[in-house]
């Protein structure tokens, strides 16, 4: 299952900067929050590149909890910026209010699946 969540996580970082630029382009978030999703991408792919490689989990599950908690954040921020009738920080251009929701929730729900899979032992 570790293996899986390794897997899991290199797409995972691949469209976590892809989103980051995409945002950022958009002029829509701020500077530290796209630092810090890259960050977390980067410790993502590291992680999963280390677990493949060695078989390793800790880094991937310390970046997978970064990832939970970075998109935590993000997706209850937003919700709430958009039951409050309020301008979300990350709306704009290209990216709609609903398709964002469902991307921040997407990535949240593999973001959970994932740490689940990298803190379990077992291969399968």
């Amino acid at each position: 299952m570790t293996r899986n969540s390794a897997l899991l996580a290199l797409p995972y970082a691949a469209v976590l900067v892809l989103l980051d630029l995409v945002l950022l382009s958009q002029g829509g978030r701020a500077i530290a929050l796209a630092i810090a999703g890259l960050i977390c991408a980067v410790t993502l792919g590291w992680g999963g590149v280390r677990t493949l490689s060695q078989g390793s989990s800790r880094l991937l599950s310390a970046a997978w909890g970064v990832a939970v908690g970075t998109f935590w954040m993000a997706f209850f921020s937003h919700t709430l910026s958009l039951n409050a009738g309020a301008q979300s920080p990350y709306a704009g251009g290209m990216i709609g209010d609903g398709l964002l929701t469902l991307v921040f929730g997407g990535l949240l729900a593999a973001a959970i699946t994932g740490l689940v899979l990298s803190l379990s032992r077992r291969s399968i």
